[in-house]
């Protein structure tokens, strides 16, 4: 008789297959996750120089900082890519404090709100501190 031989892979090669696959996809999704997080902080502080640059020529003619994006003509108070919502937290004649609130998907990133005053980055509590300002 003849045998007919059946090229193919068996069930059992087939799971061990797709659990290899699960494994590693578990494994490499939250660091993709968490530098997809990182690589969008540098929206919050691109934003927040740009926000500092803004306030110093606003003062150099002022003799007092902006207390609202509208006087500086930053329409939407958006960062440049929209992951951040820039605010003003105060302002006068001394000093201002800019604060970059996380949106959207990036609200669960660990580092939270970025902050920026006259003389540049706030590295302190409730704001995020050096090492999210480093990465």
């Amino acid at each position: 008789m003849f045998r007919l031989k059946i090229s193919g892979f068996s069930l059992l090669e087939l799971i061990i297959a797709l659990s290899i696959v699960a494994i590693l996809a578990s494994i490499s999704v939250p660091s993709y996750s968490s530098f997809v997080a990182r690589s969008r902080r540098s929206d919050a502080m691109s934003a927040l120089l740009q926000l500092q640059l803004a306030q110093q020529r606003w003062r150099a003619s002022n003799r007092e900082y902006a207390d609202n994006l509208a006087t500086l003509r930053w329409a939407d108070g958006l960062s440049p890519e929209g992951y951040y919502q820039i605010q003003i937290e105060r302002s006068d004649a001394a000093e201002f404090v800019g604060m970059a609130i996380p949106r959207g998907a990036q609200q669960s990133d660990s580092c939270g709100v970025f902050a920026v005053n006259s003389q540049g980055p706030i590295e302190e509590a409730p704001y995020a501190d050096a090492r999210c300002w480093n990465r």
